[in-house]
């Protein structure tokens, strides 16, 4: 995940409805990231500072909360169907579970063109 938008994570989420998620690799030219987000929990607010792939594994449906008030959306995605996406250089945005099942993905920044 890029840049945490920390101060407004911690006015609107819960601190106990945080995901985890962990920086396998973050180099000169790639950020990738780990995320697995349970029933109910967030990704917290980010803004992605470089273009950026995701890929989720597994059934999952989350909400997806724009910084800069359009209405909240949703995605699913299901097992044995790739759910990829491409992305520039990204919003502000707040990612929520809402299935039973947790979010699992990566998210791959490319720092250079």
């Amino acid at each position: 995940m890029s840049r945490k938008l920390e101060e407004k994570t911690r006015v609107e989420v819960p601190e106990d409805r945080l995901g985890h998620y962990d920086v396998l690799v973050d180099n000169e030219t790639t950020r990738i990231t780990f995320h697995r987000i349970e029933k109910g929990e967030c990704s917290g607010w980010h803004k992605h500072e470089y273009d950026y792939v995701g890929y989720h594994f597994g059934d999952s449906e989350v909400q997806i909360e724009r910084g800069d008030g359009d209405a909240p959306s949703t995605m699913a995605s299901k097992t044995g169907v790739a759910t990829f996406y491409e992305v520039g250089v990204g919003f502000e945005h707040n990612v929520t579970v809402l299935s039973d099942a947790p979010l699992i993905a990566l998210e791959i920044e490319y720092k250079k063109p």
